[in-house]
């Protein structure tokens, strides 16, 4: 590590200076890169709730929340699942409830969580080379709402370190388009022409 540190050159700013507009982040097309919808934590901190946390705590938490989703984490600190708010306002808490013959206050969120097991996985470098359009053909193949990224190279030394994750929901907000996750399509455009009805 530098012991020794330099000041940045700065000067004044010119009479007159424009400002770089960035490219709208709703302005996603089929042929864009796929990292421009990763969830990225490397660059902010994934949002996290409790596994043992009641359903209906946890309905008011991602309720307040500025995402779809958290990661579900166990009492070692270890992350295990994911948690949307689909998850908690359906039937299926009432549904697990009804089937132990326990009362709505006993369901957890480890109960009704996707397990990180049961999620697809796949590289950063391999992201990074596909495009939106080849996301949207994954994720109507695979019928998942996520895919999870992996760093490529873990600095620790882990076997499984999670660099960010994709979205489905994300992916759909982005586009504009709805995707079915039960219907397989070969291309982008076999998609969009099931999406208005012209299959």
């Amino acid at each position: 590590m530098r012991k020794q540190f330099d000041e940045l050159q700065v000067r004044d700013l010119d009479p007159g200076c424009s400002m770089t507009t960035a490219m709208p982040a709703d302005n996603i097309s089929p042929g864009a890169p796929a990292e421009r919808m990763l969830i990225d934590f490397h660059l902010r901190q994934p949002p996290e709730i409790n596994a043992d946390m009641e359903v209906a705590e946890a309905r008011q938490w991602l309720k307040m929340a500025d995402t779809t989703f958290k990661l579900v984490k166990n009492g070692a600190g270890a992350c295990i699942g994911i948690i949307t708010i689909a998850d908690v306002h359906g039937e299926r808490a009432l549904s697990l409830a009804n089937k132990r013959g326990d009362s709505l206050a006993e369901i957890r969120v480890k109960d009704v969580m996707t397990p990180l097991s049961s999620l697809p996985v796949t590289g950063y470098g391999d992201l990074c080379k596909a495009t939106v359009g080849d996301l949207v053909n994954s994720f109507r193949s695979l019928g998942k709402q996520f895919i999870l990224v992996l760093d490529d190279h873990d600095p620790a030394g882990e076997t499984f370190c999670l660099r960010g994750l994709v979205s489905a929901a994300e992916l759909v907000d982005k586009l504009h388009v709805p995707i079915d996750l039960a219907q397989r399509a070969s291309s982008f455009t076999d998609i969009v022409n099931v999406v208005q009805g012209q299959f």
